[in-house]
């Protein structure tokens, strides 16, 4: 069984070049290097995600009915209490160009 292939496209020339600088220094393949440093940087954001994901688990473990009971009462007693910054309104404007009726029908008033 012959090994998977990557094609790699360079868009920065010069990382290449430093690619081939680096592995003839070293003594081994373009190949072999680039490998090994895709490696170290899958290890790397690997631990970092799992970090992240751990730490995300560690909270939602810690959420309890009581937890959920406690922010529904703050998110309505939020919804009567403060002000909406982002309150949408109807603006009146001509429609020049028909660009409203692309998104449908003029909504009726009654």
């Amino acid at each position: 069984m012959s090994d998977p292939v990557l094609t790699l496209h360079f868009r920065n020339e010069e990382t290449l070049r430093g690619l081939e600088r680096a592995a003839e220094a070293l003594g081994v393949s373009k190949d072999e290097l680039a490998e090994a440093a895709i490696e170290r940087e899958l290890a790397a954001v690997g631990a970092d995600l799992e970090g992240r994901l751990s730490g995300i688990l560690d909270r939602l473990k810690s959420y309890s009915p009581d937890s959920l009971d406690r922010d529904i009462r703050d998110f309505a007693r939020a919804e009567v209490e403060l002000e909406d910054p982002l309150r949408a309104r109807l603006v009146e404007s001509p429609d020049a160009y028909g660009i409203g009726a692309l998104f449908g029908h003029a909504v009726e008033r009654g």
